[in-house]
């Protein structure tokens, strides 16, 4: 079917009454178990058309309808459940469908804060893709407003499935190392992935994400809290301009301090001739680990080193938890919250960066 112009809109979902409370969906607030996650997509870009193919293979969701706010995104979706989907360029007329119950935001970054208090006001529960916003104050922001709203926000976990991180959240969860107190990681190498995120332009082409270091940074630091299952006291950054012209080089250093005597140091850059990927290298009161090996002391004094065995960790359902929060099956806040602490540590990083200072933050904030 062809794509409705803006004025072929559907009907507005039932405004909030006097009294402020959450506005009932049509069909109820929830979907029931065994009823389709009813989607909007919002952006249409190389996320947007990822979540579009994947979504479109799981019988548990039908994608409703689509938007790509810039006006230069593609006018139809590759995936086979959803080529025919109503692909509209203004975010009003998207959320303005009552047959919506969530909407799955992949848009351009700078665009997402606003976008997602719009479909919270709008009465949709929202999925974010990583990073969700540009900063902690707007992290801040959504949260209110899922809270005054009585919507469920979610962070989507997708820069936690790579076998390498969940070896070693297994072995930190395991407790085999006793209490972290160091974590490094280390990524070299030209490998700048086109973005995942952002406006196509007139021609065509995928723009590339303008703050790759919001991307590498982010992923990088909602995997270290994971693992440290703490607050960060303070930031230390270093952020390098691009040696070249091309915006999407860039190389930082982080150092990141938890309670006195613990930290961490993320090191990526994405100019280097050199591939060095380390993964998570961690060290314990009893132990360390890296490099898919645990080393741990013997009575004699001599270090021991044995291979860790595959994870049996779980891989994270992406999209399962996507139908959780639409049918009200857990409560995804934490999500959200974890969010707004990495935007802090980000922020924080930034602020160092600009200064050459060490920022201190609160961790009961």
């Amino acid at each position: 079917m062809g794509s409705p112009t803006d004025s072929e809109t559907s009907s507005s979902a039932a405004s909030a009454g006097s009294s402020g409370a959450p506005r009932p969906l049509a069909g109820g607030n929830l979907c029931g178990v065994g009823t389709r996650v009813r989607v909007g997509l919002l952006g249409l870009d190389r996320a947007g058309q990822f979540h579009a193919e994947r979504l479109s293979l799981r019988p548990e969701f039908e994608i409703v309808a689509g938007c790509e706010p810039t006006g230069d995104g593609p006018r139809r979706l590759p995936a086979p459940r959803a080529a025919d989907c109503a692909i509209y360029s203004r975010v009003d007329d998207l959320l303005a469908r009552a047959d919506i119950d969530t909407v799955l935001i992949a848009g351009s970054t700078e665009h997402r804060a606003e976008w997602t208090l719009q479909a919270l006001e709008a009465n949709k529960h929202v999925a974010l893709d990583v990073p969700p916003c540009e900063s902690a104050g707007q992290m801040r922001q959504l949260l209110a407003a899922a809270r005054r709203t009585g919507r469920q926000l979610s962070i989507l976990p997708a820069r936690r499935g790579s076998t390498e991180f969940r070896a070693a959240l297994q072995i930190v969860q395991g407790d085999q190392l006793g209490p972290l107190y160091s974590a490094r990681m280390l990524s070299w190498g030209k490998a700048v992935p086109q973005a995942t995120s952002g406006p196509l332009s007139a021609s065509g082409a995928l723009a590339r994400e303008g703050d790759p270091f919001a991307f590498f940074a982010y992923q990088y630091v909602d995997q270290l809290l994971q693992l440290f299952a703490a607050r960060p006291r303070s930031v230390f950054g270093r952020i390098l301009p691009p040696s070249t012209n091309d915006s999407a080089v860039t190389a930082f250093t982080l150092a990141i301090g938890f309670e006195p005597g613990i930290d961490a140091l993320i090191d990526v850059n994405l100019e280097s001739g050199a591939v060095l990927q380390t993964g998570w290298m961690l060290a314990g009161a009893r132990g360390s680990y890296g490099g898919g090996r645990i080393y741990l002391p013997e009575t004699s004094g001599e270090i021991s080193d044995a291979p860790v065995p595959p994870t049996d960790l779980p891989e994270r359902d992406v999209y399962g938890e996507l139908v959780a929060l639409a049918r009200g099956g857990c409560n995804h806040a934490d999500s959200a919250a974890e969010a707004e602490i990495v935007m802090r540590v980000i922020d924080a990083a930034r602020e160092s960066s600009r200064t050459g200072q060490t920022v201190s933050l609160d961790p009961s904030a």
